[in-house]
């Protein structure tokens, strides 16, 4: 009970904390100005959990955008549309910033000889309320017309690639939008609460297998505490699946919108010395209390300090639970080594024997990243490999998959995939060049064939669609041993990006825009070629992963 007071006085206690609890952009070309600090080599940022609090680093991004970008204007019209927010709000105790978000582009998928284009308008605020609670709101809607691979997939899956349920725009195009938004409150420099409505990143490389932005937002309570050499996590969410009722001869049951999850995980990260980093991560997605008679919450998974796993084991629950690690090594030349190892199901004397036992579900990654390469001052360079074992991720019960608003929470391929990355990025001044390859292998569904492979993280991995008198799930795997990587319909796609960029705002990564994707993919059963080319001018604040 003196521990528990102790931890209470504690939070209550006011420090001398920065006012700025807002998060860093979660959007990869946005933070990229200022990832090299971040990943110092004399600093102890805990960088895997994102977005990262600004307050928890020990600069201001704000002045390192002015520092390295922005010119000073006497001209009010020149401040607003080169180097300021549209609206500031300042006073002694709070602080308040808004600006327009657009995407305005055109383009054309060369083989097809198809006119795509996008038309988004919105705007976000952010702002500061004394030196405790900071808070952010966005909002963005959407008419696009896309390439007919990114068509394919919205069209078979609902969705537009994380970013909200589409529906049909002028009969080639889709109407989507998307809002986010969340207040932050610091007690001091030990304890962070944050509630909102967003997405998370959980690692050091481009991809994550633990938990990644790919999907759409979520309402989500975050609690963070941070002593010693050590930053402990709790997230708390709900998910949605889109489709739960009517693939499954529900369309008319009584409930009002989707068929909810949620999921507890807790994230342990440790400065073990200044260049090494080990972080543990649990997660459980739950449905609700499996007790006979409740209908509520499973309030056990809700301590924010106890393992997961024996709280699975000592409810007999059926939850999905997944654990992991994180690691960084911090490297000469401004370069680090990162990776990850995700276990879903695993059995050691299954994998011994090398039997190839379906419930082996794991993946892990490897990857390499350098700033300011080769002695080029803003010249990073990236390479990464990302491997996922069939049936990760996935459940007996598709609605405990680990995935949300019909996208995977982890990598967009799901599982039963490999990927290798290579991505450059350049800056001079407000120039800025891009390039990445991506190599990807999977085994995807075979047509006509209701078996799942491994890839479909929304099919059954067993026979709950037989169980349960339902449709839509699939009907089991294809046997209990000899699941092989790539299994069913053997798919690669190799694409290519580049882009050149001028900045026309760093505040809001306002930029003119010119890119080029050049995308293979052969199966089985089909091939598809894309050439994709568009220009125009857009507010690249949010991470779209159409590279898939």
């Amino acid at each position: 009970m003196r521990f528990f007071s102790f931890l209470i006085l504690v939070f209550l206690v006011t420090l001398n904390v920065n006012a700025q609890h807002a998060n860093v952009s979660l959007g990869k070309n946005y933070s990229s100005n200022f990832n090299n600090l971040i990943y110092n080599d004399n600093s102890n940022h805990h960088t895997s959990f994102k977005p990262i609090l600004k307050s928890d680093l020990n600069f201001d991004t704000d002045s390192v955008l002015q520092e390295k970008n922005i010119s000073d204007y006497s001209n009010w019209y020149l401040r607003k549309l080169f180097s300021e927010h549209f609206i500031i709000l300042e006073g002694e105790d709070y602080k308040v910033l808004a600006s327009p978000v657009i995407n305005l582009s055109k383009g054309k998928e060369v083989n097809e000889g198809k006119n795509t284009f996008a038309n988004t308008r919105g705007f976000v605020i952010e702002g500061d309320l004394g030196k405790k609670i900071s808070f952010f709101s966005s909002f963005v809607e959407n008419q696009s017309i896309f390439p007919n691979y990114v068509d394919n997939f919205i069209k078979e899956n609902t969705v537009v690639p994380g970013q909200g349920y589409a529906r049909e725009f002028k009969q080639t195009g889709f109407d989507y939008a998307m809002s986010s938004g969340y207040v932050s409150y610091r007690a001091n420099k030990m304890f962070a609460v944050q509630f909102g409505h967003g997405k998370h990143f959980i690692g050091d490389g481009y991809r994550s297998l633990l938990l990644s932005d790919n999907t759409f937002n979520y309402p989500y309570l975050r609690i963070q505490t941070t002593f010693w050499k050590a930053q402990y996590t709790s997230l708390y969410t709900e998910f949605q699946d889109i489709n739960y009722f009517s693939n499954n001869g529900l369309a008319n049951y009584d409930q009002m919108g989707y068929a909810k999850k949620y999921l507890s995980a807790h994230y342990l990260s440790v400065n073990i010395t200044k260049k090494l980093n080990i972080s543990l991560f649990e997660s459980v997605i739950w449905r609700m209390n499996h007790a006979p008679g409740s209908n509520g919450f499973d309030v056990n998974y809700l301590n924010p300090i106890t393992m997961l796993r024996p709280i699975e084991f000592s409810v007999n629950s059926p939850d999905n639970v997944l654990v992991g690690v994180n690691g960084k090594y911090k490297l000469p030349l401004s370069s680090y080594l990162y990776g990850q190892l995700i276990l879903d199901e695993f059995s050691l004397n299954d994998l011994q024997e090398r039997d190839g036992f379906w419930a082996n579900k794991f993946g892990y990654q490897l990857g390499f990243k350098m700033f300011n390469a080769l002695k080029v001052e803003n010249l990073t360079f990236q390479t990464e490999y990302n491997y996922v074992r069939p049936y990760t991720y996935a459940h007996h019960n598709p609605q405990q998959n680990y995935a949300h608003y019909n996208q995977p929470l982890a990598h967009p391929l799901g599982a039963n995939f490999s990927e290798f990355l290579i991505i450059t990025n350049y800056r001079w001044k407000r120039w800025e060049v891009d390039g990445k390859i991506n190599f990807a292998k999977y085994g995807d569904n075979i047509k006509n064939d209701p078996k799942s492979y491994g890839h479909d993280l929304y099919m059954s991995t067993g026979n709950y669609a037989e169980e349960e008198g339902l449709t839509g799930m699939g009907s089991g795997r294809p046997s209990d041993f000899g699941i092989e990587m790539y299994q069913g319909n053997l798919t690669t796609v190799n694409l290519k990006n580049f882009n050149i960029a001028y900045v026309v705002n760093p505040k809001t990564n306002l930029k003119i825009n010119l890119g080029l994707t050049l995308r293979d993919l052969k199966s089985e059963e089909a091939e598809m070629q894309t050439q994709f080319i568009n220009f125009g001018i857009q507010s690249d604040l949010f991470n779209h992963y159409y590279d898939f």
